[in-house]
């Protein structure tokens, strides 16, 4: 499987996926879509969930993204907290600061969060 995600960057992927939130990067395996040139800190976020995304098979990321997401928005009653409550997502915020987080991350390290 690949190890790297292809970034492409001034996407208008971003903004046909901001549905529910304003999205201005989004992971879809194997690609990173950036609504323009884009930075580290979302380089990194982006490159997080594209891990996720291939431990999970990718398939197993997308349905347990909704699931959270789905579950967030019941309990919280909030699109864009309920997004900040998916596991994945807690995991990619937490890290993404830190450049050299995908060398030390151990596999799975997204079950240690909860909706």
């Amino acid at each position: 499987m690949l190890r790297y995600p292809t970034i492409i960057r001034n996407s208008i992927i971003p903004k046909l996926s901001s549905i529910f939130i304003n999205v201005y990067a989004i992971t879809i395996f194997p690609f990173i879509f950036i609504k323009d040139e884009g930075h580290d800190v979302v380089i990194n976020h982006e490159s997080i969930h594209f891990k996720q995304q291939r431990e999970l098979l990718v398939i197993f990321f997308y349905l347990l993204y909704v699931y959270d997401w789905i579950v967030g928005l019941i309990k919280y009653r909030s699109p864009s907290f309920a997004y900040r409550k998916i596991r994945f997502e807690q995991e990619a915020y937490e890290n993404d600061e830190n450049p050299y987080y995908l060398i030390i991350r151990k596999r799975f390290a997204w079950r240690k969060y909860q909706v």
